[in-house]
């Protein structure tokens, strides 16, 4: 039988197991040292609320952030870094510039890439020329692809290509 390690006095029954940045900590607390400090989980009363326990473990993670991250401001609103990561919403549109890192970072290990390559729709709603029009883009893309391949410009000469298939098919 484990301890409560808040008062060293009555049987823990509560584990609370955290992993963060490839730390792993446990605490092992009594019912009323869990209610102290935010952990009350209603099993008591059979109101088992998962979102409770979660909502409740934000304070934890505030000692897994390095120091320089906890002392880290906005220069604009004064929003620390910590809560920020606290509240997941940021203060001002200055605390883009600040936490610019910071948030390059978090994105990255979300999305797995920091930077928005945006969506297009296949085969969705797309510009529909005449075919006049079209005839007269095409005509224009074949006079640009000639004067790119006279520079020898074939960067450009491949773009145009490009243009000109995307353009063909959907007016020809």
């Amino acid at each position: 039988m484990k301890l409560c390690e808040e008062c060293n006095k009555a049987a823990a029954s509560v584990f609370l197991k955290l992993a963060v940045n490839n730390k792993v900590t446990e605490t092992h607390l009594c019912p009323a040292c869990a209610a102290k400090k935010g952990m009350g989980l209603g099993l008591e009363t059979g109101a088992f609320n998962i979102s409770d326990i979660v909502g409740n473990m934000s304070g934890y993670f505030k000692d897994f952030l390095p120091p320089e991250k906890r002392t880290l401001r906005c220069g604009a609103c004064g929003l620390k870094y910590s809560e920020f990561k606290e509240s997941g919403r940021l203060g001002c549109p200055e605390c883009y510039k600040s936490f610019e890192p910071q948030l390059t970072e978090l994105m990255a290990r979300i999305h797995g890439a920091a930077q928005h390559a945006g969506r297009a729709y296949a085969g969705g709603a797309r510009l529909r020329l005449s075919r006049a029009e079209a005839a007269r883009r095409l005509g224009e893309l074949e006079a640009a692809l000639k004067a790119a391949v006279a520079k020898e410009d074939f960067e450009g000469a491949a773009r145009i290509r490009d243009a000109m298939k995307e353009l063909g098919p959907r007016h020809g």
